[in-house]
């Protein structure tokens, strides 16, 4: 459930905080005034793609959270744990959006990418626009709604753990087949690449260990002078470190008579002393050691000139991997020599999980077929409900091949009126058939699953009188199991919410604004009756909307 919703910057929204309870909750106001705003800040909260365009003033940054009370979706532990997020109650998620259009999202205080938002979002929210008809012709959104009915999460999971390994052995069994059918032509590729890096006698550590020495050799007259030098400071002249360090044990020593302290000092020094002269020994016979060879130098460039021009060939960035590419190329040689043998299992294997994931799909389309009748009469029956007395749904069936959402192509078919058969309702519907059959759906489904916070946009669009009063009843229904957020330019649904909301544009300061106020008590009946009578004539309507609400709070 939403709890809280803060919104900064965006569109002509300067500043809005929105408290949501349970049940349902309107929102009301005039054309333009951001009713529809707060829908988009919502979605990009829920990961759409977002630009500087959204910004109500330029040159500072876009933030919206959004809190989120998680009791009744225990669930998502799954998912969370899946992103590698921590699961908490109340879950926060933030949404900022820089002056330069750069977006951060953030899921309890942890950075996560548009991917992981959308993931858990669409978990968290449902979101219907007027926008979203389109979609509902999809197959796989015919599909949803007949598995959520149906109650068939556990027969897909089956289903698409025995899919994804038809896939995995398909690959395998495609790669295989390609290579056969390379014949000796692609065995003695192979052998050409495997001997290329096999003579080079390729070695783990060799190429930093390349680099340092070529470094080195680049570098001799630097450092041979700064050997010099750093050898007469340590040991060589007579102020060198070395000397001074052997005058102040003399003096220590001389000390260490007089107590345990000056004692610990000589010892400490004699340490030091001693360690000092095996670095002054090193640094004098690497001094004395220390030549160039330039023919060293050339044979080492060469050798690494052999192993980046390899790297970049195979495109590998490091010896580690090079030799993983080199024992590939060994493992592909043997398979391809018996590569007759590797097929036959392949193929085994593959026409295995074809069966395995056929008879899964057939047990997953058993279970979609035993409830079609059912979903048909429940549309139907909340259709006539809401002002659609001769509503008939029919579905249009066929099978295919295999794929992710099983063997089913199913496709709703609606038709309004007495003596029409049933079409794909997208060619039929007016604005108020849609936003019917779309709510009666929605209606369906919240029976059905954990149904995350409802955000419905003018799902009201053609509805009115009577008929607006049922949707309203509807809405209140569904609101008693799922958190309903409704944007109405209805009275009668704005009636029967529990919350009423009421946006507006503020002109008062230098930018127009757009704001929100909790509307209680005379507000509420005001502003419903104003949704009825308009500026003028809403004051005679007020006793009838307090009726009006009276009759909703039954």
């Amino acid at each position: 459930m939403l709890k809280h919703l803060h919104i900064q910057n965006y569109a002509i929204i300067d500043s809005i905080d929105l408290d949501l309870g349970s049940g349902l909750s309107v929102i009301t106001g005039e054309t333009g005034a951001g009713k529809s705003i707060l829908l988009g800040a919502i979605s990009l909260l829920l990961g759409q793609r977002a630009d500087t365009k959204t910004l109500f003033d330029s040159e500072k940054k876009c933030v919206i959270e959004g809190t989120f009370q998680l009791d009744l979706h225990q669930h998502l532990k799954e998912i969370f744990l899946e992103e590698e997020i921590d699961f908490e109650d109340p879950c926060l998620i933030r949404r900022e959006i820089n002056p330069q259009g750069k977006s951060r999202s953030f899921i309890n205080d942890t950075p996560v990418n548009l991917e992981s938002l959308r993931k858990i979002g669409i978990e968290l929210v449902d979101i219907h626009s007027q926008q979203d008809h389109g979609w509902m012709s999809n197959p796989d959104f015919t599909l949803d709604i007949i598995d959520s009915f149906a109650q068939n999460q556990p027969t897909k999971s089956l289903f698409k753990k025995e899919f994804d390994q038809l896939q995995i052995a398909k690959s395998e069994y495609l790669m295989l087949e390609k290579q056969a059918s390379q014949g000796s032509q692609g065995l003695e590729f192979l052998k050409f690449q495997w001997e290329e890096l096999e003579k080079v006698n390729l070695q783990m550590g060799e190429y930093d260990a390349l680099k340092s020495s070529l470094e080195k050799l680049e570098n001799a007259e630097q450092i041979r002078e700064k050997l010099a030098n750093l050898g007469n400071l340590v040991s060589i002249s007579e102020l060198s470190t070395l000397h001074q360090l052997q005058l102040a044990l003399q003096q220590a020593q001389s000390l260490s008579r007089f107590g345990e302290d000056f004692e610990t000092w000589r010892k400490r020094l004699e340490s030091i002393w001693i360690e000092l002269k095996d670095i002054a020994s090193e640094i004098e016979y690497e001094a004395e050691n220390f030549i160039s060879d330039p023919i060293a130098l050339i044979e080492k460039q060469k050798r690494l000139d052999v192993l980046n021009r390899l790297m970049q060939k195979h495109h590998v960035n490091n010896m580690e991997n090079l030799i993983q590419v080199r024992d590939r190329f060994d493992e592909q040689i043997a398979s391809f020599e018996n590569i007759d043998l590797e097929l036959e299992k392949a193929e085994k294997k593959y026409h295995e999980f074809q069966m395995k994931s056929q008879a899964a799909a057939e047990v997953l389309s058993k279970s979609r077929m035993d409830v079609l009748r059912s979903i048909a009469t429940h549309i139907t029956t909340s259709l006539q409900s809401l002002g659609i007395p001769n509503a008939m749904i029919d579905w249009n069936i066929s099978k295919k091949e295999v794929s992710a959402q099983g063997i089913d192509k199913i496709q709703l078919l609606f038709s309004a009126n007495k003596g029409l058969a049933p079409k794909p309702f997208r060619q039929i519907v007016s604005g108020g058939e849609m936003s019917r059959l779309m709510l009666s759906i929605k209606h369906l489904i919240a029976k059905k699953r954990a149904m995350p916070t409802l955000i419905l946009d003018e799902i009201d669009t053609g509805v009115s009188g009577e008929i607006a009063i049922q949707m309203g009843a509807m809405l209140a229904q569904m609101s008693q199991g799922h958190q309903i957020i409704a944007i109405t330019h209805l009275p009668q649904i704005a009636a029967a919410g529990q919350n009423h909301w009421f946006v507006y544009k503020n002109h008062s300061g230098e930018k127009t604004i757009s704001a929100l106020k909790k509307l209680v008590g005379e507000e509420r009946v005001e502003e419903i009756a104003k949704m009825i009578g308009g500026q003028k004539g809403y004051i005679d309507l007020k006793e009838n909307v307090r009726k009006l609400l009276a009759e909703n709070q039954k």
